[in-house]
C-alpha cells in the first residue's frame, strides 16, 4: 500500500509540472553540439536536441541568453519577452507569434529531461538570428546573429537606493528601498542597443561625502564613448554634465578634490562639499 501510495504521489506531481499539452518526449532523441554567436560579441556552445531529424533549441535557455524574461500566460502559453521582443508558443501546437505575427514553427513544442525545445529554425530567426551551418558528421549546428534584448540596465544600490536605465527610455530611475518612490532624471539616451555598445554606471564619494555617478555608453567597435555625470547631495542632484564622442579617459575627482565636469563645450570646475562651481574652461 504504502508504494502504491507512492506511486500516486508521483504521477500527481508530473501532472502538476507538465502543462496540459506537453508531452514528454519517449523517442529517439540525442543531444548535439549547438554553437550560438551573439551581436554583443559572446559565443556559447550549449548541447541541444535532435529529434526525428529536426534540431531543437531550448526556450528557456536562449531566451535567458537573449536578456529576456520568461513567463506563462493563459490557455497554456509561455512566453519570452522585453521591451523590444516577444515570443509566444502554445503547447500541442506548431503556431507561434513573434512580435504580433503569427509563425509557423514546423513542429509543435518538446518537453525532454526537464527542459521545453522549439525548432531551432525557428527560435535562431525569432531572435533575429539564422542557422548559417550544419556539421552532417557531427550533427553540429551554428546559428550567427542573436540579439541581445536588454531593456533594464541595474547599477546596483548605493545608501539605500537602486539605479536602473530602461533601454527604451534612457532616463535613470532612483528607486528608496524603503518607501519604494521613484525619482526619474532624464539624460537624453534614447534606444540604448545592448549588441553594439556597452553601459556601465560607475559611483564614487568624494572626501566631503558627495556622490558622483557616471554612465559611460561606449562604442564596442570604435571606443568611443558617450559620458553623463551626475553629482548628488543628501539624495539631491545639484549637478549634470554630458559629453558625447569620447575617445580619451576622463578623470572626474581630482587628487585635490575637486570634481572635473565635461560637456559637449565646456569643463566646469566643481568644489566638494557645496557643488559651486570654481572655474569654467572652454574644451
Amino acid at each position: 500500500m504504502k508504494h502504491w501510495k507512492l506511486a500516486a504521489a508521483a504521477i500527481f506531481l508530473i501532472s502538476v509540472l507538465l502543462p496540459m499539452g506537453a508531452q514528454e518526449s519517449h523517442a529517439a532523441s540525442k543531444y548535439v553540439v549547438l554553437e550560438l554567436q551573439w551581436e554583443d560579441g559572446r559565443t556559447s556552445r550549449i548541447k541541444t536536441l535532435k529529434k526525428d531529424g529536426v534540431t531543437y533549441g531550448s526556450f528557456y535557455s536562449l531566451g535567458n541568453m537573449a536578456r529576456l524574461h520568461s513567463g506563462m500566460e493563459q490557455d497554456n502559453t509561455v512566453v519570452l519577452k522585453s521591451d523590444q521582443k516577444r515570443i509566444a508558443i502554445r503547447m500541442g501546437s506548431s503556431i507561434a507569434e513573434v512580435d504580433g505575427r503569427k509563425v509557423d514553427m514546423g513542429r509543435e513544442p518538446v518537453r525532454y529531461m526537464s527542459h521545453l525545445y522549439v525548432p531551432i529554425r525557428f527560435l535562431a530567426a525569432a531572435l533575429d538570428g539564422e542557422v548559417t551551418n550544419r556539421d552532417a558528421k557531427t550533427g553540429k549546428v551554428t546559428v550567427t546573429g542573436l540579439n541581445n534584448y536588454t531593456d533594464i540596465f541595474y547599477g546596483g544600490g548605493k545608501m539605500g537606493y537602486s539605479y536602473t536605465i530602461r533601454a527604451a527610455k534612457g532616463d535613470l530611475e532612483i528607486t528608496n528601498a524603503y518607501t519604494n518612490q521613484k525619482t526619474t532624471i532624464p539624460l537624453g539616451m534614447k534606444d540604448i542597443n545592448a549588441n553594439t555598445h556597452n553601459l556601465t554606471q560607475n559611483f564614487n564619494w568624494t572626501p566631503k561625502g558627495l556622490l558622483i555617478v557616471t554612465i559611460e555608453y561606449t562604442n564596442r567597435e570604435t571606443k568611443e564613448y558617450d559620458l553623463y555625470t551626475l553629482i548628488f547631495k543628501n539624495q539631491g542632484l545639484i549637478r549634470k554634465s554630458i559629453a558625447h564622442g569620447l575617445m580619451e579617459r576622463h578623470e572626474t575627482l581630482k587628487p585635490d578634490g575637486t570634481i572635473q565636469l565635461i560637456d559637449d563645450h565646456n569643463i566646469r570646475m566643481i568644489e566638494d562639499e557645496s557643488g559651486n562651481v570654481l572655474n569654467v574652461f572652454a574644451r
